[in-house]
């Protein structure tokens, strides 16, 4: 008989177990897992930096009496010039020892003669003509005196075309006539020789000679160029809304007060003219008025040191107005393109505000209105600026610009011109 089988060691195994304690040690690990996920330690927060408010240079403004300096170039002209000629014809025997160009000649001096021969006979023929229509004359006045005599012895009245007949009163027109025609032929002759001499018709200095001596000339040959030493004119071109500003010269007064200025002088070194007057017609581009100023005594003959002007230099010009109006007077740096400025208002917030240019110069803007006194304009830039952003003020006084005449707002293209 054999012997039962051997029972097993371990019971069997349950797969079911088995799963179970898988899943559980799964779901302990995701567990855990979302627990450090979620738990894990964090740093503190912190609290958000505040933004600086940015701090501005601002000024405050008042309205004050103000005019703008008034900048221009202009070309040196002459007031006087003219070129001699003669009115007679005639061989040019000499010119006057001083009559050399750029030399000072006074009014009346002789500065050219031409022969004389020729119109000293002509007058001695002139003045023997004359006195012989005198004598003439002379002759027939006395048969006027006999015819008369004869007539009241006649004792007859003779219509009157026969009676001055008969009194020669015909014949004493015809010799008076002659004295006359004899007269003014003399008066020419003397005319003609005194032409002969060519004479400075104001105080001038020699231009240019345009003929030699000996050469023979005709009627109304010219010989000198002149330019004359009275005054001289400096022309200027503005913008026509500058012209608001300048008074021009009146019989009763002044022009406005204008300072000239050259590269070419000593530093410090300036001339004073006048605004004279306005020219009809605008400069060439058509974009500027045309301003005359007159400068006297502009070779500096009588104000000894001073530079001298020269006929076609260009020259600064300073226009100084003497009537003013009620204004504000900002720094162009405070002007925000062509017609606003920045305002810091009494929240210290930013206000834009478009304002009313009386002027604009190169440093200085004079507004007209849209500002009151009281008001702080923001002088320094921003970037990203907004209105209604928070700022701080840092108080200053104005630029030292603003403290002199305001710039050049009329500066002429070259403009000038230009002024």
């Amino acid at each position: 008989m054999s012997a039962p089988p051997a029972s097993p060691s371990h019971p069997p195994r349950r797969p079911w177990l088995a799963r179970l304690s898988a899943i559980a040690i799964l779901a302990l690990a995701v567990a855990v897992a979302g627990y450090w996920l979620t738990h894990r330690p964090q740093a503190p927060k912190r609290a958000p930096a505040e933004r600086p408010v940015p701090r501005v240079e601002v000024m405050t403004v008042e309205h004050q009496a103000e005019a703008p300096v008034l900048n221009a170039h202009g070309r040196v002209l002459a007031a006087r010039e003219t070129t001699l000629s003669t009115s007679i014809n005639g061989r040019l025997e000499a010119f006057a020892p001083q009559v050399e160009p750029g030399r000072r000649v006074a009014k009346g001096q002789w500065l050219a003669r031409l022969e004389r021969t020729d119109y000293e006979l002509a007058l001695r023929e002139a003045e023997a003509s004359l006195a012989s229509a005198e004598s003439d004359l002379a002759s027939e006045q006395g048969e006027q005196i006999r015819a008369a005599a004869e007539y009241r012895t006649f004792g007859r009245d003779l219509p009157p075309a026969r009676r001055a007949l008969v009194l020669r009163e015909p014949q004493l027109k015809a010799a008076k006539a002659a004295v006359e025609t004899a007269r003014a032929q003399r008066d020419r002759a003397q005319a003609d020789l005194a032409r002969t001499e060519v004479t400075a018709p104001f105080d001038a200095v020699i231009q240019e000679k345009l003929v030699g001596e000996g050469a023979g000339l005709g009627a109304y040959a010219d010989i000198l160029s002149l330019v004359g030493i009275e005054r001289f004119w400096v022309r200027l071109n503005l913008p026509q809304e500058a012209l608001t500003w300048l008074d021009t010269h009146t019989a009763d007064g002044h022009g406005s007060r204008v300072e000239l200025d050259s590269p070419a002088w000593p530093d410090g070194q300036i001339r004073e003219g006048e605004v004279w007057s306005v020219l009809p017609s605008l400069e060439e581009s058509g974009l500027m008025t045309q301003v005359m100023v007159a400068v006297d005594d502009p070779l500096a003959l009588e104000h000894e040191g001073a530079p001298a002007l020269r006929l076609g230099d260009l020259l600064e010009a300073r226009l100084y107005p003497a009537q003013t109006r009620q204004l504000i007077r900002i720094p162009v740096s405070a002007l925000r393109g062509n017609r606003r400025v920045w305002l810091l208002d009494e929240n210290n917030h930013l206000r834009m505000r478009d304002v009313e240019l009386a002027h604009r110069g190169d440093e200085v803007a004079l507004i007209e209105s849209g500002l009151n006194d009281g008001e702080r304009v923001i002088l320094g830039n921003l970037a990203n600026a907004e209105a209604g952003m928070a700022l701080k003020a840092r108080d200053s006084e104005m630029a030292e610009s603003t403290d002199s005449p305001s710039g050049d707002a009329a500066a002429t293209p070259h403009q000038e011109g230009n002024a």
